[in-house]
């Protein structure tokens, strides 16, 4: 699941107790060769924190090296990629701007 915890701010958080490895790959990691390693708690949960600039990013979970790769369903959206894979989408909104007055 992914959580947008404030404009340009968001957690990515995967179930995968059994994974020896989980990895986040998507458009803004330049998909494998920037690959962000992610932190398993106790209780089985990944979790890694990103800054994104705004707009539509897409992405995947990469478990034990590659084994398998994951499309998160509770994200924003999935989609086929160009290789015909899902992937998920999180939405990243803009920050505001206070208008002058």
């Amino acid at each position: 699941m992914v959580t947008v915890l404030s404009p340009g701010k968001a957690e990515f958080r995967l179930f995968a107790p059994d994974a020896g490895g989980v990895e986040l790959c998507g458009s803004f990691t330049g998909w494998e060769s920037g690959a962000v390693r992610m932190t398993r708690s106790e209780a089985g949960w990944w979790s890694v924190a990103l800054d994104l600039p705004a707009g539509d990013h897409e992405f995947q979970y990469r478990l034990d090296s590659g084994r398998q790769w994951l499309a998160d369903y509770a994200a924003h959206g999935v989609r086929r990629s160009k290789l015909g894979a899902w992937v998920s989408v999180v939405h990243m909104p803009a920050a505001r701007r206070l208008a002058a007055a």
